[in-house]
């Protein structure tokens, strides 16, 4: 028994210690899944809330759409109306109605209904109460009459009679009273209908022209002229299922309630998790049954005047992203299955040693069979001591093998050893001390000289034999003449190995196929999955849109025999081309090499390269307008002054006759009058006359041409005021806040002038075109630093931002967010290598609706 227990000691210990690691490696993986089930959830819940969120906000701003083309017409007709709110019907499928309710329109609205509290709507009156379409003034547009646009069967908008009930009735008597969006609680859609929806009204006071900007309480209490209001009604389910619907299904269900009701009237809509068969609804408000037990997330947000709380609760179904939700039962059982293999295994081990000792007391007694072997075979064998000091056998074939006089009846060592060069024969004699320190076989390649033959090559196995009390009896092996196999080996080595470099490090995906388009051979590994069969269909490397195309281009490549390409594009904007290349064996295809080469950077150079010459166009095109407007500028000029002196010279005439004839008329207008308006005529034509001159000038200047030279003198407080000038019109049409800051002196850099003026005008038309307003400001600075070895130009705009994911990529070549109206992503790239060339740095910091600053550091010149 002890016998045993010692023999098997290994497999006890390897047992217990698996058990025991495995149970914790169990626990631990279910602890870290529930931990990350439960945020997985509140990632989940997150989104959901997030997404109801934006949709709420998204159908709420349409009032806000209305109520801008309400302030942008002077008047608005029922059929504009429908037309308008047709296109926001078709992208807001949760929108039923869309009302206009002038205030003229609104008593008899109020007073028909009762609101739901009981009390009944008072409207503003007296001096604030609109005017109608006859009393139309100067100041203030009449008053639309009142329209409604519902939505069909199709989702678009006919004209529907304005709606009127209680609720509706109460959400316009608080937008009139706080002068603010208000929002209604939950009402029917269809009150004739038992069985219709839920939804709520929305209604947003619209004030006259004057008071454009009014919204508040505040203003409606200093007399705001308040015109009407523009009323919405939204299908509550179809808003919620909406937001929920944009997001992958998860196993959460939603419920939205209205904190500022009371009762039955707090549920405004559960949503049902869509991984669920069951549909729970709870008319109440309150959480289905059971949903207290699972995780919930809940939110409160402000929609209107009112509040709604958001829940999101995990079903039973909730999916998370954990590969396996029982992964602490894989584990345990894992672990024992390889606790119990490993066991199995040693167990094994231990009888095949015990076997194999058993195994060498035979070897004794087929010694002698294997020496007859030996001495009739080309192989030589060889045995020495197990001290590898005397060599007891070497068979006769040596002598052959060698080609020298060796006399076989020694028993030297070195008989075997002397036919090698000294130090190959150390490290034969290396390997064999060894076999003998480890008891290990060895193998090792040998180069030995034969007069008559030249070099040739020998394998030299050694192995061990031994007794059966484990101890090294003698060391045994063979000579085997490999040249032959080693020449070839060698040739066919090299030769592979100079292919599959060249193939391996080649920079475009190669690889073959058949005719049926699978992969037979490629150079890196595919970066796309094996087909369902087990065979590499290669059209999984190219996008969908192409794929068809690809298989019937190769069928036809093996079917003519003829090269074929073309070029595709993926959805990461890089364009590759595919060379499809025929294999032949005499008349027959059989296989076809596909090559992939990334051509991306050379179409985008081809393009940057017709960019550049339509740039060069414009400016040869701009300077050749520029020169055909300064001759008749020239003429306005001069004509300009010389009417002015004539005018001079008449005007003590016209005054003299005046004094004896009295007053008399000029085109309509006293003499006192018109002398005015010809002396105020004159000097505007010759200013505007100087300004053509100097927008011609500059456009001269933008249109010269460009030697790349980077050692002019620049004077960057000159180029921003001829930049500020060239781009006048621009400003005035983006901005009323436009400021350029510069000190009366700065450093001068060396470049190129031109170049810099190109990032300059680039730099500050994108951040005119990213302000939404024009009471938002764009700043432009220049000032050098302390040190007075670099000079900083900052543009400052108070625009709409730059997103974080978008910051990262804007000077990348051709990523433009202005593809739809014309642009082509290439001004802030080139503008990024200008600054690189002056051995600047151009920098970027945005925040998202708050505006951003492009930061611009030119190194001065350095004074000798």
């Amino acid at each position: 028994m002890f016998d045993h227990l010692r023999k098997y000691a290994a497999v006890y210990v390897v047992a217990i210690s698996g058990l025991l690691l495995t149970c914790l490696s169990s626990w631990n993986v279910r602890q870290e899944l529930q931990s990350n089930h439960l945020k997985e959830f509140q990632w989940a819940a997150a989104d959901r809330i997030q997404s109801v969120r934006a949709v709420v906000e998204q159908g709420l701003d349409t009032l806000l759409e209305i109520r801008g083309l309400f302030y942008a017409a002077r008047s608005i007709d029922d059929d504009e109306f429908l037309v308008f709110t047709e296109s926001i019907l078709k992208r807001r499928s949760y929108i039923e109605r869309l009302m206009w309710v002038p205030l003229s329109a609104a008593p008899a609205l109020l007073e028909s209904p009762t609101a739901s509290d009981g009390r009944t709507p008072v409207v503003p009156s007296g001096s604030n109460a609109p005017r109608t379409m006859s009393a139309r003034s100067d100041h203030q547009p009449a008053t639309p009459a009142a329209f409604s646009a519902a939505r069909t069967g199709s989702g678009t908008a006919q004209r529907a009679a304005p709606a009127a009930d209680s609720e509706l009735a109460e959400v316009i008597a608080r937008a009139a009273q706080t002068g603010k969006l208000a929002v209604s609680g939950r009402t029917r859609l269809d009150p004739a209908r038992p069985g219709a929806g839920y939804a709520i009204y929305a209604a947003l006071p619209v004030f006259g022209p004057a008071d454009a900007s009014a919204g508040s309480s505040a203003t409606a209490e200093k007399g705001a002229s308040l015109l009407g209001f523009v009323v919405g009604a939204y299908d509550l389910q179809e808003l919620v299922h909406v937001a929920i619907n944009l997001l992958e299904p998860r196993g959460v269900e939603v419920l939205v309630r209205d904190d500022s009701a009371v009762g039955d009237a707090r549920l405004l809509h559960f949503y049902a998790s869509r991984l669920e068969s069951r549909t729970a609804r709870s008319d109440s408000g309150l959480l289905p049954e059971g949903g207290d037990e699972q995780s919930q997330v809940a939110v409160r947000i402000p929609v209107g005047d009112r509040h709604w709380s958001i829940t999101c609760v995990a079903t039973d179904t909730f999916r998370s992203a954990e590969a396996f939700t029982e992964a602490h039962w894989l584990v345990l059982f894992g672990g024992l299955a390889c606790t119990v293999l490993l066991c199995l295994y040693l167990v094994r081990s231990r009888r095949e040693l015990e076997n194999r000792i058993r195994l060498t007391q035979t070897i004794y007694e087929r010694e002698e069979l294997f020496r007859q072997l030996a001495e009739t075979v080309d192989v030589v064998f060889w045995a020495t001591n197990a001290e590898a000091t005397r060599l007891e056998y070497i068979g006769p074939a040596f002598r052959h093998l060698t080609g020298q006089g060796v006399r076989l009846e020694s028993s030297e060592l070195s008989l075997m050893l002397d036919v090698f060069r000294p130090a190959d024969g150390r490290a034969l004699h290396a390997a064999l001390e060894q076999l003998r320190s480890n008891g290990g076989r060895f193998t090792i390649v040998l180069p030995v000289e034969r007069g008559d033959r030249g070099l040739r090559w020998l394998r030299v196995c050694g192995f061990p034999v031994r007794e059966p009390g484990c101890e090294l009896s003698r060391i045994v092996g063979f000579f085997e003449d490999i040249t032959e196999h080693k020449l070839a080996e060698d040739a066919l080595r090299d030769s592979e190995e100079k292919l599959r470099t060249l193939f391996n490090h080649s920079p475009d995906l190669i690889f073959t196929v058949d005719s049926q388009a699978d992969i037979l051979l490629t150079n890196r590994p595919l970066p796309f999955p094996i087909g369902t069969g087990g065979e590499k269909r290669s059209e999984l490397v190219l996008p969908a849109n192409v794929r068809i195309g690809y298989r019937d281009r190769l069928q036809q490549v093996f079917a003519s025999g003829c090269v074929d390409h073309f070029q595709f594009a993926r959805d990461d904007a890089t364009w590759w081309e595919v060379r499809m290349v025929p294999i032949s064996s005499a008349s027959e295809v059989m296989a076809a090499m596909v090559v992939l080469t990334d051509v991306t950077e050379n179409r985008k150079l081809q393009w940057q390269a017709i960019r550049n010459a339509r740039l060069a166009s414009l400016g040869v095109l701009s300077a050749g307008v520029a020169h055909e407007i300064n001759n008749p500028n020239h003429a306005i000029l001069a004509n300009a002054s010389l009417l002015a002196r004539i005018w001079r010279d008449a005007l003590p005439i016209l005054a003299e006759y005046e004094e004896e004839q009295g007053d008399f008329l000029l085109a309509g207008l006293s003499f006192h009058q018109a002398s005015q308006v010809i002396e105020r005529g004159m000097t505007e034509i010759g200013d505007n006359a100087k300004r053509i001159r100097k927008i011609v000038n500059n456009l001269k200047h933008l249109g010269k041409e460009d030697r790349g030279q980077m050692d002019e003198v620049a004077d960057v407080g000159k180029i921003l005021r001829a930049v500020a000038r060239l781009l006048a019109a621009r400003i005035r049409k983006h901005t009323d806040a436009f400021s350029l800051a510069l000190p009366d002196s700065l450093p001068a850099v060396k470049g190129n002038v031109q170049q810099l003026e190109q990032v300059f005008i680039n730099v500050i038309v994108n951040a005119l075109e990213s302000l939404p307003e024009r009471s938002r400001s764009v700043r432009v600075s220049a000032a050098a630093d302390d040190q007075g070895k670099r000079i900083t130009v900052r543009v400052e705009d108070q625009g709409q931002g730059i997103a974080e994911d978008v910051i990262t990529q804007i000077g990348e070549p051709f990523f433009t967010t202005k593809g739809d109206s014309g642009g082509t992503g290439l001004g802030l790239s080139i503008s990024s290598s200008i600054i690189e060339k002056h051995g600047g740095v151009l920098r970027f910091e945005s925040r998202e609706n708050e505006g951003t600053t492009v930061c611009i550091e030119l190194p001065v010149i350095k004074e000798d």
